[in-house]
């Protein structure tokens, strides 16, 4: 298996933890038993999607930090190199928003899904994807996510 399959797998069943709580979110919406009825494992759905998009958004701005050490302008790698730690720091802080007020959930929603959007820019700046196959993964898996937090933040502003 090669690294480019395994990533585009790996990145698709990746997906999952995403759509799981999503979809039971979706279901508790339509059957207007509220948010607060989605669980998982009698965890509050919302904040299964929140901690799971967290992870992925510090683990996605960890793999930054390593693009930049390959790229080939300082000032490109020093901005990237920074924003990786941006963006790990918004994913803790849409953690910690998530225990002041049921608004702030959806701030952190919010949050998370600006930091996905900006880690794709950010990364074509550097210019240093390693194949196009794994660019149009990137941006296919990105606008899956994108969407599914589109999703979350529409069914929590109509919650309010």
């Amino acid at each position: 298996m090669t690294r480019l399959t395994l990533s585009t797998v790996l990145g698709y069943v990746g997906l999952i933890p995403f759509m799981v709580p999503l979809y039971l979110m979706v279901q508790a919406f339509y059957a207007q038993a509220g948010l607060q009825s989605a669980a998982i494992f009698g965890l509050y759905a919302p904040y299964v999607f929140i901690a799971y998009s967290a992870t992925i958004l510090s683990f996605l701005g960890g793999t930054l930090w390593g693009q930049a050490q390959q790229s080939d302008s300082d000032g490109l790698a020093l901005m990237a190199i920074v924003f990786s730690n941006v963006l790990a720091l918004a994913a803790w802080i849409s953690l910690l928003m998530i225990y002041i007020a049921p608004l702030m959930t959806l701030v952190a929603v919010c949050l998370l899904l600006a930091g996905f959007l900006s880690l794709l820019v950010v990364e074509r700046l550097l210019g240093k994807m390693p194949d196009p196959d794994y660019w149009t993964m990137r941006i296919q898996l990105t606008s899956m996510v994108g969407l599914a937090h589109v999703g979350v933040i529409a069914m929590m502003i109509m919650e309010l």
